[in-house]
């Protein structure tokens, strides 16, 4: 290696990385063919839009992703992390109908074949944006293994599981309310749909009962569908109504008859307590027309968003547009209409199509997922996985417990095309098979066509974790029968039903087991003042534009160290700049610590051994730095283990800033002379700490190993154990010596003494704490610029700047004049101030009935202590504060 770069530059360092690991294959599984016990750990990637871009979620998702596998290959473990894309059914036949638009051709102009074609094409053009991307986040994915959701292999499982699923009548062909895309022209799912507030009207309208003279009003925003009622309903209970049920009313404009219905789905203090049902055209209204035995398929409204031949005159006007308010002034001018008031309110948008949904009774295909459950939840009762956090086992149970059958078919041509066959005449369905040969053969293939409809892509990404794995039903393949279940799946929270519980489906209907142990939920990523990001809002950020102007290891230490699981999180571009400045400081504190030890050419087991056999020779700081840094190590370790990464991340950081950069190094330098394994222990600490920082930030890590090692690879290393036992005392030690040590600093800072002026110190201090002081004086004194003697009498406080900490005072001569003696005075009584403030915190929070009454005694004799040694230290700073004229 060359000779360590004084400055870091990761537009340099960091593709040289990513280079280093690509050469050396270090992302594929190190099986240890001598190890039996050898753990293994496998990660399935979700799969992102094959043509789409990396955003701010993803970089979320790959950098605690990242983490985890870095982890569990630096354990030892045959780590597998599977990347892949996902198809993308809507959105990618969206772009390619945009182009051809563009062309002045049309999908439909062109054909199903040739459409497909074009599609090929743009996967071929833009599919490895993705693949760029994620290896410029620094992601440790196994290449060799990268799968396709619409590959040979993955259409082959998806079609065969359909055809076993319907043969098992887990799959059927039926009608129900769908949310419909009139500019996709194609069911789609909630995922696809978005709200958005819209100003419209609330009309009330009054349906005259049926040979009376009563009159039952209705609130409807949508009075265009008026023409589809079936009936109105109200709740049984309800004694403005309940003597009605049974009668009927009389539908205006039609002026035929729909009768009164009571179902308990009704809400009594909402609105008027009379609602109008619409089965073909609203969800709730369906299902009380199922129960009540309605018709469910009178549609006035079509799936194009104009109305239907059954609205008579109104057919082929645009629904909201034209035939609203035709209908309207119909409903006014028979005395129907009451009034109309302004209302907004929330309304279904298409997310891909930008377009108002419809909901539409149609014949589609369904998954019986209700049935499928059962397999889930015996596991989850079982505790075959866990959910972190654990809070969202109830939004969990209330999918599982409630799930609706699944609607998979998708009016599109981009994906798994549906394997069933039907009489091109009649329509009636005649098989579904893998293999139609025989079809053709007793029907004629002239006279048999295939579905249109393609697949729901949540349907072959709920394959995902086994079907990367190579299994199938002949051959499950070694890699699956070694590595699965998944030992974490890793996703954000808000796909827990449309893709995390359709892989439990999936997973235990075909392998017989969970599809993976732990399921990991994390929360979005909003912007900085807690907004989602929109690019019709401008606030989104771009991953990439961070990377370039910052490096990928900010990027990944802003979005994981400001993440809890589940937990939302304001992303702010200063974070990215600040864990900047930190990646500059940590290659300055290792760069410093090679300036002081040189290269490190002996291995750590090696550095451990020397250190332990002559550990009665360590000095007390370097005691206490190996020991904080055993405390560090299985701190981080723990949080990796619970998947705990932010806060022991911070610790991490913490650690290498404030204990082995700004004590360890200093105190280094201080005992130079007089330490004999000193190089060895700051060796030892840098080796650990560029390891346990490795999982973060990669890059800079690899790239520090290498100068500092000459030429050894970090990512392919192993995970720390602890060095030494920790030792709990040098830590309370030292810590009092560190106390001393600030103590001092602030004195000479507060005062005005020059930084390399030597002064004379008096330090007092109970007989408790001498030993102590004494063991550490070359280290206080060389840390503080200071010469120090202990416990001698009779020093005045006007010559002397004043401190205390715990119970040691200290005294640094300061010869000063009238104005200096004043500021001491004010110095003095900032600290006295200050003091008082602490005391009034302790007494406050042990005079609440609710904490003494909860913490443990343990915890109030601690508060308590803390008291009493802060009013003896206000009595001394009191004293020398009166002392001073």
């Amino acid at each position: 290696m060359s000779d360590f770069p004084k400055q870091y530059d990761p537009k340099i360092h960091e593709p040289a990385s990513q280079a280093l690991w690509e050469e050396k294959k270090i992302y594929q599984p190190r099986v240890d063919s001598k190890n039996s016990k050898q753990e293994t750990f496998y990660i399935p990637i979700p799969p992102p839009n094959v043509t789409g871009n990396l955003h701010l979620g993803h970089a979320l998702t790959l950098s605690i992703e990242d983490i985890m596998t870095r982890y569990h290959r630096l354990r030892g473990d045959a780590t597998l992390w599977v990347p892949g894309t996902d198809h993308a059914g809507i959105a990618t036949q969206a772009q390619v109908e945009k182009r051809l638009e563009k062309n002045g051709t049309s999908r439909k102009a062109i054909g199903r074949e040739a459409f497909l074609g074009e599609c090929w094409k743009w996967i071929d053009e833009y599919g490895g944006n993705i693949q760029n991307q994620v290896k410029m986040m620094g992601a440790s994915v196994d290449w060799d293994m990268e799968r396709f959701t619409f590959d040979e292999k993955n259409n082959t499982l998806v079609e065969k599981i359909f055809v076993d699923l319907y043969e098992k009548w887990l799959i059927y062909r039926g009608e129900y309310m769908v949310n419909y895309s009139p500019v996709l022209e194609s069911v789609i799912s909630d995922i696809e749909v978005e709200h958005q507030e819209i100003a419209e009207h609330m009309y009330y309208i009054n349906y005259f009962v049926s040979g009376s003279d009563k009159e039952l009003l209705i609130a409807t925003t949508r009075p265009e569908t008026l023409l589809g009622d079936m009936a109105l309903a109200v709740h049984p209970r309800d004694k403005r109504y309940k003597k009605l049920i049974g009668k009927s009313v009389i539908l205006p404009i039609i002026n035929r008859e729909i009768p009164i219905i009571g179902d308990d789905t009704i809400d009594m203090e909402f609105g008027t307590g009379v609602v109008k049902v619409t089965p073909a055209h609203d969800p709730s209204d369906f299902e009380i027309a199922r129960r009540h035995g309605l018709r469910t398929d009178y549609r006035v409204i079509e799936k194009t968003g104009l109305m239907s031949a059954e609205a008579g005159v109104f057919a082929g006007l645009s629904a909201v547009w034209e035939a609203r308010d035709n209908i309207v002034e119909l409903l006014r001018s028979k005395g129907n209409l009451v009034r109309i008031e302004p209302y907004t309110h929330s309304v279904w948008y298409c997310s891909r199509g930008k377009c108002r949904v419809e909901s539409v009774v149609s014949t589609q295909w369904f998954v019986r997922a209700s049935t499928m459950a059962e397999k889930v939840t015996t596991g989850y009762k079982k505790w075959e996985f866990k959910i972190v956090p654990e809070r969202f086992n109830k939004t969990f149970e209330d999918w599982i417990y409630n799930l609706r059958d699944w609607c998979i078919s998708r009016q599109l041509w981009w994906g798994h095309q549906i394997p069933a066959y039907y009489d091109a005449t009649t329509g009636e369905l005649l098989g579904v098979t893998r293999d139609p040969s025989s079809l053709f053969a007793k029907y004629g293939e002239q006279n048999v066509r295939r579905d249109d409809d393609v697949l729901d892509t949540w349907f072959s990404s709920a394959l995902w974790p086994f079907a990367v794995l190579d299994w199938d039903f002949e051959n499950p393949s070694e890699f699956f029968q070694k590595y699965y279940p998944a030992n974490v799946l890793e996703t954000g929270y808000d796909i827990l039903f449309f893709w995390v519980i359709r892989m439990l489906l999936m997973g235990y209907e075909y392998t017989g087991m969970t599809p993976f142990r732990t399921i990991y939920l994390h929360g979005l990523i909003l912007d900085e003042t807690g907004k989602k990001m929109s690019k019709s809002w401008g606030n989104v950020i771009d991953p990439l534009t961070v990377i370039e102007t910052y490096s990928t290891d900010a990027l990944r230490l802003a979005v994981t160290l400001g993440n809890t699981p589940g937990n939302n999180m304001n992303f702010s571009m200063r974070s990215v700049e600040e864990n900047s400045l930190f990646l500059n400081k940590f290659w300055n504190i290792i760069r410093f610590a090679w300036m002081n030890v040189g290269y490190i050419t002996d291995t750590r087991e090696t550095i451990i051994e020397k250190i332990t056999k002559n550990a009665a020779d360590l000095l007390p700081y370097e005691v206490w730095i190996l020991s904080r840094l055993t405390h560090i190590t299985e701190r981080v370790t723990e949080g990796m283990d619970t998947y705990n990464f932010a806060s022991v991340g911070s610790e991490l950081i913490a650690f290498v800033r404030d204990e082995f950069a700004d004590i360890a190094i200093e105190a280094y330098k201080v005992e130079k002379e007089n330490t004999k394994y000193g190089k060895d222990v700051i060796s030892l600490c840098v080796l650990d700490i560029i390891t346990l920082m490795h999982p973060y930030i990669p890059h800079i890590t690899e790239t520090l190993y290498g100068y500092i090692t000459e030429g050894h690879i970090l990512a392919t290393a192993s995970w720390p154990t602890s060095a030494i036992s920790r030792n709990i005392e040098s830590e309370r030690n030292l810590e009092q010596i560190w106390e001393v040590v600030r103590t001092i600093r602030n004195i000479r800072a507060e005062s005005g003494i020059k930084p390399g002026e030597y002064h004379d110190t008096i330090i007092q201090a109970k007989a408790d704490m001498i030993s102590n002081l004494e063991n550490n004086l070359t280290l206080i004194s060389g840390l503080t610029r200071v010469n120090i003697t202990i416990n001698p009498s009779g020093q005045d406080p006007r010559d002397h700047a004043y401190g205390i900490c715990g119970s040691v005072e200290i005294y640094i001569h300061n010869e000063i004049d009238v104005a200096g003696v004043e500021f001491e005075r004010e110095r003095l009584m900032g600290l006295i101030e200050e003091k008082r403030g602490y005391i009034r915190l302790l007494e406050v929070k042990l005079s609440n009935s609710a904490f003494t009454a909860n913490a443990p005694e343990k915890i109030i004799r601690i508060e308590m202590e803390k008291k009493n040694l802060a009013r003896e230290q206000l009595e001394k700073l009191e004293e020398k504060y009166g002392k001073i004229r």
